[in-house]
């Protein structure tokens, strides 16, 4: 009866019959996100109580390794080891290779420099800023990979096909990327760091550019606004991450299940909110930075909030 009761009249499994059904060990990776998410509520609740922002990079560091090991974590179970390895350290070795590029010669991205307020470098790159590439490009890969119903698979062929089908995956994933850095080039770079909490922006533009260029930086410490170039860069970035794993890494996922897939989604949402509400609470010593959120909000959200239509498809 109990069985009976938890599938509905097509034949769909009930959202707590799947919950149910699932190991323990994916049900903690995919309550974990949340978690994760409670916790930062309590912390910016307290912050909007005391009207103090917390601009503190401990905090950015460990939300960036947190969302690294879920993803990681993820990558092993659904990817398996080898592709997870290969995925990652693509990842890394791209990106850094990038920002190498970008710090130290003003290609790809445009003329930028990284301060230390984001850590240990190497190359003059923030080692969490190599990192952090990594798993927002798997969040962002493995949404689109849930969305279409993909599971891995490349159902083409001829080469040329499966060539031509990488790319669309890599262009899919290399936008939703970008819309992330809509919001935060803008929030890195702004002034507030250094009028609220005594730190230098985590990288500056020697000449600045025509995104949000109202926006002041830290007098004396390059020019405002954003180049064009730099989005450019950031979304060739992890066109070209995914497109080479792809092209000679991907199989089918190992584990297809329907609430497993849901942990990019979740991360994905969890890094949109975090930027969000920081920009927001930014606007408490600059009136401005709000638009830097409204950008994010259409930039990031409608795909977020197809993803919860799919789901509650799914499971409602």
């Amino acid at each position: 009866m109990e069985e009976t009761a938890a599938v509905d009249t097509r034949g769909r499994a009930s959202l707590a019959a799947v919950w149910k059904g699932m190991p323990r060990s994916h049900q903690a990776m995919v309550a974990l996100v949340p978690l994760f998410i409670l916790s930062a509520a309590v912390v910016h609740i307290i912050a909007w109580a005391r009207h103090e922002a917390p601009l503190a990079i401990a905090f950015v560091a460990i939300a960036m390794l947190s969302m690294l090991a879920v993803c990681v974590w993820h990558a092993v179970v659904v990817k398996g080891t080898k592709q997870a390895v290969a995925f990652f350290v693509i990842c890394i070795l791209i990106g850094w290779s990038c920002e190498f590029i970008g710090h130290n010669y003003g290609w790809f991205f445009g003329r930028y420099n990284y301060t230390r307020t984001l850590g240990p470098a190497i190359g003059g790159v923030p080692i969490l800023i190599s990192i952090t590439w990594s798993f927002i490009v798997y969040s962002a890969f493995m949404l689109v990979d849930w969305l279409i119903g993909g599971g891995g698979e490349v159902r083409v062929r001829t080469w040329w096909g499966k060539a031509l089908w990488s790319a669309l995956v890599a262009s899919a994933t290399a936008t939703l990327v970008c819309a992330w850095d809509m919001m935060v080039d803008p929030m890195a770079t702004s002034g507030v760091w250094w009028t609220a909490a005594g730190k230098d922006p985590w990288w500056y533009w020697f000449y600045g550019g025509p995104y949000l260029k109202e926006i002041p930086g830290k007098p004396g410490l390059g020019l405002p606004g954003v180049p064009v170039g730099n989005f450019v860069g950031w979304w060739l970035a992890p066109f070209f991450m995914v497109l080479v794993f792809m092209l000679f890494f991907q199989k089918p996922n190992r584990v297809k299940d329907g609430l497993l897939e849901t942990v990019p989604l979740l991360v994905y949402a969890y890094i949109f909110l975090i930027v969000v509400v920081i920009v927001l609470e930014m606007n408490w010593t600059y009136d401005g930075m709000n638009q830097v959120a409204l950008i994010g909000f259409f930039t990031m959200m409608p795909v977020i909030l197809v993803s919860v239509l799919k789901l509650a498809r799914e499971y409602t």
